[in-house]
């Protein structure tokens, strides 16, 4: 039986993304889309309301730069790139900051408190399991 070109010895394509890798990339395009709705609306708010936001606009450039950052983590992640991770693990643990803040506020705030939290703690989790750590460290 021969190799093929592309498979290791465990019969698995070198391309091959487990599920947990790519449930991982997943939450950070998730997460970069969600921080860029929410630099938008900042920006609205602010064109909107003047006075509600002392600077709307340099803090749309800092949450964009966030935007930009968390789309270069998932962009390493689905490249397998093992630098990836460090970050990764960095925002989910900012997720669960955010998290419990908005889950100490009003009851509309709690439930985009769960929900930020739930996410993050499910990247959190899958890029710590084995198949992940194995996808990053090829």
């Amino acid at each position: 039986m021969s190799e093929q070109p592309g498979t290791e010895p465990d019969d698995r394509p070198r391309d091959e993304r487990p599920l947990t890798l790519l449930v991982c990339v997943g939450v950070a395009v998730l997460e970069a889309v969600a921080v860029a709705a929410y630099t938008i609306a900042i920006l609205v708010s602010g064109l909107q309301n003047p006075g509600s936001i002392a600077a709307p606009w340099v803090e749309g450039v800092i949450y964009l730069l966030f935007v930009g950052g968390i789309a270069l983590v998932a962009r390493g992640l689905w490249q397998r790139r093992r630098w990836s991770r460090t970050p990764f693990i960095t925002v989910q643990l900012f997720g669960l900051v955010v998290a419990y803040t908005l889950f100490s506020g009003e009851a509309s705030a709690q439930v985009l408190g769960t929900v930020v939290g739930a996410v993050s703690l499910v990247g959190l989790l899958l890029a710590f399991v084995g198949p992940t750590a194995e996808a990053l460290d090829r």
